[in-house]
C-alpha cells in the first residue's frame, strides 16, 4: 500500500504523540514537554522527552529519537505502512489504497508470498516436532540437551522429517509451488530430473525471524549419521546474513532493560543461555559480525559482551572485530568459560549461576587483545615495538574516557612507558587510523548546532538570515545535513522531514538538537545566527587568506604579474571581508 506523503503528514499532525507515548510510558508535564524513563534502555534517572510542538521524541540517554510512526514501529513490531494504519483512524482519516504499478504488485507478491511459504514451513516443522511420531528422535534429542517444552515453544523448534519431498508437498496443499519454494530457500531443484526436492531434511529445525517475529530463513542441525553439522537457508529476497541476528526480535526487550546484550556464535548458544534467563542474547547466522550487525546492536544498547573461540581462530576473528566495534562506538567485553567449549555447555555444567559471574568478570576486549599481541610479538625492544604499531590504531578509534584508561592498562601489559605511549598517541590523535568501510559517527559541531537549533526552534526568525548566505558550504559540507537545512527553510516539520533522512547519526542529532532548551530566546534568535554564520565565513575567510599568502610567496610578480595581481586584489577582498565579519563577531584568530 503506497500512502501519500500529505496523507501521512496530516495523520501526524493530528495525533497528540504524547499521548500515544503515554499509553506504554510514564510521562509527567516538565515545562512545554513531557518527561519519563526511557523505554529503550534501563535508567533509574527520566531522560526520555516527548515534545508535542515538534511531533519527536528524544532520549538524551541511548539517544534513540523519531515520531510516532517510529515510536510504534519500534515498540511494537509495526511496518511503517502499519504504524500509519494504526493511527489513521483515530486520527479521523480514510485510507484509500493507491492503485500499485505492475512491477510494484509483482514485488510486494513476491515479499509476500515468501513470507507465507517461510511461515507455512516453520508451522509444518513446529508441528512435526510436537505431536507427530516421525519427530519423536528430535524431541528425545532436545530432552538430552536439558532443552524444555516451553523454550521448543517460544522458539519455535521444529523437525524436517527424513523425506525428500515431504514440506514441497505440504508446501504445495497451501498453494505454494516448487518454484517459490526454491526461491524461499526450503527446497533445491534437481537439474537432471527437473522436479525439486525438500533442501532440509532429517534434521531439527530452527526458524531464524525478523524484526515483526516472521520467518524468513532457517537452520537445520543434524540429529544422526555423516553430513555438516549445520546447513542454513541461502540468501533470498526477505533474508540477508549480514543484517540479521538470530534472537533479537525475542531478546529486544531483554537486550533494553538490562542495557546490555550477549554475541554467541551459534543458535543453541542462544538458545540456552535464553532458556536460563539470559533473554538479552543474539547470534549470528552462519556468518562473521558485520558492520551491519553492530549498528543494529548500537542502537539498543552500547553494552556488549561478546564470545569467541579461544582457538587462533576464534583470536582472529576477535582481533578481525574489534575495528568494527570500536568504528561503530561501542567498546565490547571478552567472555571466557574455561572448561566448556561453548555457552550451551557452560550453562549445563555450571549453571546460571555461574554465567552470571562469569559476565560480570568478562574483560574489555582492547585489553584482550592487547595481550594477545604482547604475547604473539615478546618482550624484546623489538617486539614491544610491533605491539605498539599494533595496537595503536585501536586505541585511536576509542573516545577519549575509555582511551585514557585503556592506555594505562596498554603501557603495563606492553612494557612501555605511559608517557611515551601518550606522546605518541598525541601526536596522532588528530589522523586517527579508521578501518576500511567504516565511517566515523557524525556528531555536527559547536557552531553549526547551535545553528540548527535556532533554525529548529525560531525557523521564521533565523529563516532569512540562513537564506542569505551566499555559500552553503559555509555551513556544512555534509550533504544530508544540508539537504535538511533546506527542507526546513522551505517549512517542513522536523518530524515530516526525518522520513526523508537515511543517515542514523543525522537523525540523533537533529532528535538531540531539538529536544534540547534554553540556548537563547526569539529577540536573540536572529542576531545569534548572524554572529555564528559570521564565524563560519571568518574562519574559512582566514583559511583562504593563509593560501593566498602561500601563493604570493611562490608567485614571481616578474614573471607572471598578471596572476600576482589577481592574487593581491583577492588577499585585499578577503582582508575587507574579515574587516567587516570582525564588526559582527569581534575579533576572530
Amino acid at each position: 500500500m503506497q500512502i501519500p506523503r500529505a496523507l501521512i503528514d496530516e495523520i501526524r499532525e493530528r495525533t497528540d504523540i504524547a499521548e500515544v507515548i503515554g499509553q506504554s510510558v510514564t510521562l509527567r508535564a516538565q515545562g512545554g514537554r513531557s518527561v519519563g524513563l526511557c523505554p529503550f534502555h534501563q535508567e533509574k534517572s527520566p531522560s526520555f522527552h516527548v515534545l508535542r510542538d515538534k511531533q519527536i521524541y528524544h532520549c538524551f540517554g541511548c539517544k534513540e529519537s523519531g515520531d510516532v510512526f517510529t515510536f510504534l514501529m519500534k515498540t511494537q513490531g509495526l511496518s511503517f505502512t502499519e504504524a500509519v494504519k494504526e493511527l489513521a483512524g483515530p486520527a479521523g482519516i480514510t485510507l484509500e489504497e493507491r492503485q500499485l504499478d505492475p512491477k510494484e504488485r509483482a514485488k510486494m507478491q513476491a515479499r509476500a508470498s515468501l513470507h507465507d511459504a517461510c511461515a507455512f514451513a516453520a508451522e509444518w516443522f513446529h508441528t512435526n516436532l510436537m505431536s507427530r511420531p516421525e519427530g519423536l528422535a528430535a524431541r528425545e534429542a532436545l530432552k538430552a540437551r536439558g532443552c524444555t517444552v516451553e523454550t521448543w515453544k517460544r522458539f519455535r523448534l521444529g523437525y524436517a522429517p527424513d523425506r525428500w519431498t515431504g514440506l514441497l508437498d505440504h508446501l504445495q496443499s497451501r498453494g505454494v509451488p516448487p518454484e517459490l519454494a526454491i526461491r524461499a530457500g526450503l527446497a533445491r531443484k534437481n537439474e537432471q530430473r527437473g522436479s525439486a526436492y525438500d533442501f532440509f531434511r532429517d534434521r531439527l529445525m530452527i526458524p531464524i525471524l525478523d524484526r515483526r517475529d516472521r520467518p524468513i530463513a532457517f537452520g537445520g542441525r543434524i540429529l544422526s549419521g555423516e553430513g555438516p553439522k549445520y546447513i542454513n537457508s541461502s540468501e533470498t529476497e526477505i533474508y540477508e546474513k549480514s543484517s540479521t541476528l538470530y534472537g533479537l526480535s525475542l531478546g529486544r526487550a531483554a537486550i533494553q532493560r538490562k542495557d546490555r546484550v550477549i554475541v554467541v556464535e551459534g543458535y543453541f548458544d542462544a538458545i540456552s543461555l535464553a532458556q536460563a534467563g539470559f533473554e538479552e542474547v543474539v547470534a549470528t547466522c552462519g556468518t562473521a559480525l558485520t558492520e551491519g550487525h553492530l549498528e543494529q546492536i548500537r542502537r539498543l544498547t552500547t553494552t556488549v559482551i561478546a564470545l569467541f573461540d579461544t582457538d587462533e581462530a576464534g583470536k582472529r576473528a576477535a582481533e578481525r572485530a574489534l575495528p568494527m566495534f570500536l568504528g561503530v562506538g561501542v567498546e565490547p567485553r571478552h567472555l571466557e568459560l574455561p572448561g566448556a567449549k561453548d555457552p550451551d555447555e557452560y550453562v549445563q555444567k555450571n549453571g546460571a549461576a555461574a554465567f552470571e559471574q562469569r559476565l560480570h568478570s568478562a574483560r574489555s576486549l582492547v585489553e584482550v587483545v592487547i595481550s594477545w599481541s604482547a604475547q604473539r610479538h615478546g618482550s624484546t625492544p623489538a617486539g614491544r615495538q610491533r605491539s605498539v604499531t599494533e595496537i595503536l590504531p585501536l586505541l585511536l578509534q576509542m573516545p577519549p574516557i575509555q582511551r585514557e584508561a585503556a592506555i594505562a592498562r596498554a603501557a603495563g601489559l606492553l612494557g612501555v612507558g605511559e608517557l611515551a605511549l601518550r606522546e605518541l598517541i598525541g601526536r596522532r590523535r588528530d589522523e586517527p587510523a579508521r578501518p576500511a568501510g567504516i565511517k566515523p559517527r557524525f556528531v555536527g559541531n559547536a557552531e553549526l548546532n547551535r545553528l540548527l537549533w535556532l533554525l529548529i526552534h525560531f525557523p521564521q526568525e533565523v529563516g532569512p538570515v540562513l537564506l542569505a548566505v551566499p555559500d552553503p558550504q559555509i555551513v556544512t559540507d555534509h550533504p544530508e545535513v544540508g539537504f535538511a537545512i533546506h527542507q526546513l527553510l522551505d517549512g517542513k516539520s522536523l518530524a515530516s522531514l526525518r522520513e526523508d533522512l537515511t543517515d542514523i547519526d543525522v537523525k540523533r542529532l537533529l532528535g538531540d538538537i531539538a529536544a534540547r532548551e534554553g540556548l537563547c530566546d526569539r529577540e536573540r534568535a536572529a542576531t545569534m545566527a548572524s554572529q555564528i554564520l559570521a564565524r563560519l565565513e571568518g574562519k574559512a575567510v582566514n583559511e583562504r587568506l593563509s593560501a593566498l599568502q602561500r601563493e604570493l610567496s611562490a608567485c614571481d610578480p616578474t614573471l607572471d604579474r598578471p596572476r600576482y595581481l589577481a592574487l593581491l586584489s583577492e588577499q585585499q577582498e578577503m582582508v575587507r571581508r574579515k574587516q567587516e565579519l570582525v564588526r559582527i563577531t569581534g575579533p576572530m584568530r
